[in-house]
Order: structure tokens, then C-alpha cells, then sequence
């Protein structure tokens, strides 16, 4: 590592979530598996649900990445993981930072190297000072020596797991690729004859195309793992790529992960087999407004995903307090995702109609999720509210609203497919979830088009979500009336008419059906 990698190391991101990876449990992907090459969890959460299983066993895979994409972390964090949770002991081989360095490093991610050495779990072969002989490569250079002392630091303390960093600095001194491509491969098959699993790290300069400084490591590699960033308004975005992995299935396409307190986490989109739908068109859910279920059709469906379209002041957070308010009341606990307003604030508002949620947040049945919208990743949120969700067995969430979603550094398609991964999670979890969004449309436009602007959502939602209730003003004899309408949901007789409503102290109150 470069002085450069070891700031990187140490900055860690705020609000870093829970070390508990709860979603793992929803994977169900087998594809992966052959049965001729065996593979290893590589304990990072949510990188062996992208590797259906983990890395292959007795391989090399490159993980390539420019300056502070993560290579460093990934490598200790399959190191020390597979040491203390699956008691294979790892060697790490360097070649530019000192170990005593490393040790420092890891140490805030509350990783002990220094006890692992002593309990003789984890050695270092230093390659580190140029003024060894080791390092001093050339085209007609002889790796034994290297692989001598590699072959003693495995054997003597079992090494099942072996770390190389970098690449980059152990060819340095060659001239060509061919020779860099054949002194790589004997590294390479020299290992797999060790019976260890390895990972090596790769430099990647922004500006080259290939993988790898030298342009044939990965070629030989057996997998190959891609990390990249991109700068944001507030943090680092970050996205691992697979590029390749010999013999065994894995997941393509990018996947967002994060660097925290405890190490890297990743966010794979969670698939979800709909065939383990837990709905049910008679487990209905009350929001405890008096005449109100009675027009959704006596309450929302277990598992339905149900929108409140409305312009601003329209009362959807006050219909989202009461739905959370009476899943507190019947036993069935709740999930609010704060994204219009910060927690506080909502709590504030509840406290206004007389609702206070002190008691129900501190038994856990009630649970407050703040979201940051700069730099806002759906993915992560998708993994917070799942954890959330499976941790506390909810049974109802509440998101207030899903247009900020789109308004903070979404467009419409990402909240989307968003909204869809959500709703299958939902369906898989009989999990019932009410959604709030704001809409441009203020009122009806004249007489006869009560309800004004007909379309639910700037997003296409109306074809995802189960049902759909609108909220809208209406100007008549010189007065701003409120008026709802149950446009559709499915699997029950709703009311088609309009109703007149109100947001008062005590919550909502429907009224009649308003007639011209």
C-alpha cells in the first residue's frame, strides 16, 4: 500500500450501517455451483451473494481498481475474515508497504493482525524494501527464491488463503508483457499446486483500458474483480464489476458497495422467487380511519404495495401516520422511511394530532429510517429497509414520500426499477407497504373533472403498485374543498365514487360523497 491507500483506509463514511447482512438469507441462486471446482466465502458481505457462493477454491482472482477504489480493504477484509470465522489461516505477500504498516491500517476496522501473528494464524512475506534482492526483477529474473519463501510462510503456519499486493509492484522492473505474462503464470499455477486461495491486487491508472498496468495479468488470472469510483456531491460512489471468474457462475453487472467502520459492504440487487409470495387478499390491513377502509374495501391487502398520490397540504403523511399508528396499536410492527422530512420533524407532526411514538419506538415496534438524499444509492436504501424489516419482523412500511426519491439524484427509471425490487420484497415478505407522493397537479380543473390532472405519477407507478388513492383540492362557491378517490385496488370491491375529506387534529375524517 501507498501512503495514498492508508488515508484511504482509514476514512470511513458517517452513518455506516449495521455489521448484520440479514438480506444474505433471501438468496436462493444456485447457478453458480460446479461441482469440480469447490468454492470459498469470502465473509464480505454481499460479495458472495454476487459470486453465488464465494471464490473459487485453490484460484487466483485479480482485483483490479485505480488509487482508492478498495482493492486494499477487499484483500485484508477476505484475509482476516476467513482467519477468525472459518479458521483458515492466511499469509500476505507485500510489496510496497511495510507490514507493520498494514497492521496499523486494519486496526481500525477492528482487526487485530498483531494477535493473529502471535497465534501463528497470519504471517506477512515482506517484499517491501527495494534494497532486497527479491524485488530486483528482470527479463531473465528467477522467481524461486520468491516462491521458496512463499512456499515456507504457507507451510509452516497452513495457510489456506494468500493475499498478494500489488501486482504492479513486483513487475515494475520488467521490461515486456510476454516476460510479465510468463513469470505471472508460475506465480499462478506455483499457488494452485499450494492448495490456497488467492487474491492479488492490481493497479488500474484511470487513463489505460486494460485491467492491469502490464495489460496481460488479466488474461491469466483465473477471476478477475473490478472496482471503480466516481466522485459525488458529498461521498465517494463506488461499484464492483466481475469481469470474469473461470469455471463458475457468478452475477454481471455492476453492484454498489460501501466502505464503513467494519469493512466493505455490498448491495446486489436482491431477486426474489415469486413463487414465495406471502399475500393474502383477506389478511387486511386497517388504517383505523373511521369510513375509510370500509372505500379501499376494508383495509389494504397483506402484501400490497399501495400508493397516496396528492399535491402538497393534501394530508398523505397524516394518512401515513395513522396507517404506522394503528399497526402499532394491533400488534403488527412498522417500518417509516423518512425521506420528505427528517424523523424528528414527523415526529413532531404526530405529536400535534396527539400521537406520541416514544413508547413504540423504544419496544421496537416502531423504527424510524432517515435518508440522506445527496448521493442517495436505491440500492443500499433497498438493503437498509430489508434489514430493518427482517430484524424486526415488520409487517407494515411506510415511505414518506417516493417523489423525493426522484428529486434528489434519481430519474424516474432508476426509482422505478427501485420501486419494483421493493414491491417483490414486500410480496415475499407479506410485508403490506403504504406509499406517499406528491404530484404537480394542485386542482380540478372544471366542473366535471373533479379530480383535475389524472395522472397519478410523473413515473409510470401506476402499473407497478396494487392500489392507488388520489388526494385533491377542488375550488367550489369560493371555497378549497379536499376530495379522495380510491382509483383501484386489486383483489377488492372498492368504493368508485369521490369523497369529500378533511385533515384535522384528531387525524383524518371522510366525509360524504361530494355531488355537484
Amino acid at each position: 500500500m501507498s501512503s495514498k491507500k492508508t488515508t484511504g483506509m482509514k476514512k470511513t463514511i458517517k452513518n455506516s450501517r449495521p455489521k448484520e447482512h440479514y438480506v444474505a438469507g433471501l438468496y436462493h441462486n444456485t447457478t453458480g455451483a460446479n461441482p469440480c471446482i469447490p468454492k470459498t466465502p469470502s465473509g464480505i458481505p454481499g460479495l458472495d451473494e454476487v459470486l453465488q457462493g464465494g471464490l473459487a477454491e485453490n484460484r487466483l482472482t485479480l482485483v483490479s481498481g485505480c488509487t482508492g477504489a478498495g482493492k486494499t480493504v477487499l484483500s485484508n477484509q477476505f484475509l482476516y475474515h476467513g482467519i477468525v470465522e472459518m479458521n483458515q489461516p492466511g499469509v500476505f505477500i507485500t510489496f510496497e508497504e511495510r507490514p507493520q504498516d498494514i497492521i496499523d491500517n486494519v486496526a481500525g476496522f477492528g482487526w487485530n493482525y498483531g494477535q493473529l501473528i502471535k497465534q501463528h494464524k497470519l504471517a506477512f512475506v515482506d517484499v517491501s524494501d527495494p534494497g532486497q534482492e527479491q524485488v530486483e526483477l528482470n527479463d531473465s529474473y528467477d522467481l524461486s527464491p520468491l516462491l521458496l519463501r512463499i512456499h515456507h510462510t504457507i507451510e509452516k503456519i497452513g495457510a489456506k488463503r494468500v493475499v498478494i499486493d500489488s501486482m504492479a509492484a513486483l513487475f515494475i522492473q520488467v521490461s515486456n508483457a510476454r516476460n510479465v505474462r510468463n513469470l505471472f503464470t508460475r506465480l499462478c499455477h506455483d499457488l494452485k499446486s499450494l492448495g490456497v486461495t488467492t487474491l492479488a491486487t492490481a493497479e488500474r491508472p484511470e487513463s489505460m483500458a486494460a485491467l492491469a498496468r502490464n495489460g496481460v495479468e488479466e488474461y491469466v488470472a483465473d477471476g478477475v474483480i473490478e472496482l471503480s469510483v466516481t466522485p459525488g456531491q458529498q461521498r465517494i460512489l463506488r461499484h464492483l464489476f466481475v469481469r470474469k471468474m473461470r469455471g463458475v457462475g457468478y452475477r454481471s453487472g455492476k453492484v454498489e458497495f460501501d466502505i464503513h467502520t467494519h469493512g466493505m459492504e455490498l448491495y446486489p440487487k436482491i431477486p426474489i422467487d415469486r413463487r414465495l409470495a406471502k399475500t393474502s387478499l383477506n389478511n387486511l390491513k386497517s388504517f383505523g380511519i373511521e369510513r375509510f377502509d370500509e372505500l379501499v374495501g376494508g383495509g389494504i391487502p397483506e402484501g400490497h404495495m399501495v400508493l397516496i398520490s396528492g399535491n402538497t397540504g393534501t394530508g398523505k403523511t397524516t394518512f401515513g401516520l395513522q396507517f404506522a399508528l394503528e399497526g402499532v396499536k394491533v400488534g403488527e410492527p412498522v417500518v417509516y422511511v423518512a425521506l420528505e422530512e427528517p424523523s424528528g420533524q414527523i415526529k413532531k407532526t404526530a405529536l400535534g394530532h396527539g400521537w406520541n411514538f416514544k413508547r413504540a419506538i423504544q419496544s421496537g415496534a416502531l423504527h424510524f429510517i432517515d435518508v440522506p438524499l445527496i448521493d442517495i444509492s436505491t440500492d443500499q436504501l433497498l438493503y437498509t429497509i430489508a434489514n430493518s424489516v427482517i430484524k424486526s419482523s415488520c409487517k407494515r412500511i411506510v415511505v414518506d414520500s417516493i417523489s423525493s426519491l426522484e428529486s434528489a439524484t434519481m430519474n424516474g427509471e432508476q426509482v422505478r426499477q427501485f420501486l419494483i425490487q421493493l414491491l417483490e420484497f414486500c410480496k415475499a415478505q407479506g410485508v403490506t407497504c403504504l406509499m406517499t407522493y406528491l404530484t404537480s397537479g394542485v386542482f380540478g380543473a372544471v366542473r366535471g373533472q373533479l379530480l383535475g390532472q389524472m395522472e397519478t405519477t410523473d413515473m409510470r407507478l401506476s402499473s407497478v403498485v396494487d392500489g392507488i388513492i388520489l388526494l385533491r383540492y377542488v375550488e367550489r362557491g369560493q371555497k378549497v374543498k379536499r376530495l379522495l378517490n380510491v382509483l383501484k385496488m386489486r383483489g377488492r370491491q372498492h368504493s368508485k365514487a369521490i369523497y369529500l375529506y378533511e385533515a384535522r387534529k384528531e387525524g383524518i375524517w371522510v366525509g360524504e360523497k361530494y355531488e355537484e
